[in-house]
């Protein structure tokens, strides 16, 4: 994961505190709740994506030889592979 624990909650505040002073939110008494619902939203969609990372190489661990014979670049066949399973699971990347 890209996003460390820390960063996530800071997005999550930053998220809720500029949709309060806009008025687009109103949280009132539960401000902490919706905070952490928001970064557990965020820790998961982040999650989602490095499970698919994890897929992807398992996949392409299975194909290395292929891949070193036919001297295919690693990093733009993981990147054709990520977005393929992504766009068939509908995930939005």
């Amino acid at each position: 994961m890209r996003l460390k624990r820390e960063m996530i909650s800071y997005l999550a505040t930053k998220i809720v505190r500029d949709l309060t002073d806009k008025g687009l939110l109103d949280c009132g008494e539960e401000t902490e709740n919706v905070v952490e619902r928001i970064g557990a939203i965020i820790y998961g969609d982040l999650h989602v994506e490095d499970d698919l990372n994890d897929e992807v190489k398992v996949l392409l661990e299975k194909m290395s030889e292929e891949l070193d014979k036919s001297q295919i670049d690693y990093r733009k066949m993981f990147q054709m592979v990520k977005m393929k399973l992504a766009r068939e699971r509908g995930i939005i990347l």
